[in-house]
């Protein structure tokens, strides 16, 4: 449940880039989606619950969304490797959750989850960081928390009204960047990334509850 006395439609707001460049380690570190063909989206998902000022870790559990939403992935149990310790406890990790509370006014015993993920790009691919393209995710809210990117161009992330409509936002985000919506109300997508030369990538954090 949460705190009807708050609306929330959309918030672009931001965390110090600083701070969020310590997470970037653990981008490395992240292993390749099995769920998908090709190499171009490494990721690891992990849930919390909100207890109080803090949060409670659970066990990464199994991810399922219905065909319904994700015409992609729908109906496939999906199990990946669980967050690295170390950046579950980092601060900057710790205070994307409680910018997503803040925003959501979450209450306690909600299920937050998350997921980790690379996007990765080579020289002369254009690569789509949601391959279903524009979507709605089947939670009540959800955040991107952009962590940053290294020579790639691209990724503006899009809000709709519809399915059929031209994007009302459309904005590429800096590190530290990030947007909370109600997944209820709004379908997003985020535009194709495009390497400046070689090979590049782009980092993000989603949270949803």
């Amino acid at each position: 449940m949460i705190d009807m006395d708050i609306t929330l439609d959309w918030q672009l707001d931001t965390l110090p880039a600083r701070q969020v460049a310590g997470l970037s380690m653990f981008f490395d570190q992240l292993p390749l989606d099995p769920y998908i063909n090709g190499d171009f989206r490494r990721r690891r998902y992990g849930r919390f619950e909100k207890q109080g000022q803090g949060f409670h870790r659970l066990d990464n559990g199994v991810f399922f969304q219905a065909a319904a939403i994700n015409k992609f992935l729908g109906d496939v149990p999906r199990t990946y490797p669980d967050l690295v310790p170390a950046f579950a406890q980092h601060d900057a990790f710790q205070a994307m959750l409680s910018a997503f509370v803040r925003h959501t006014a979450l209450a306690d015993g909600r299920e937050i989850g998350v997921h980790q993920m690379r996007i990765c790009a080579s020289l002369g691919s254009e690569t789509p960081p949601a391959p279903e393209g524009v979507h709605q995710d089947g939670f009540d809210f959800i955040g991107v928390f952009f962590c940053g990117s290294q020579g790639v161009t691209g990724g503006a992330l899009q809000l709709y009204h519809g399915l059929k409509e031209q994007p009302f936002f459309q904005q590429e985000l800096t590190a530290g960047d990030y947007l909370v919506l109600d997944d209820r109300r709004f379908y997003h997508n985020a535009a194709p990334i495009l390497p400046k030369d070689q090979q590049g990538h782009w980092d993000v954090i989603v949270l949803t509850a």
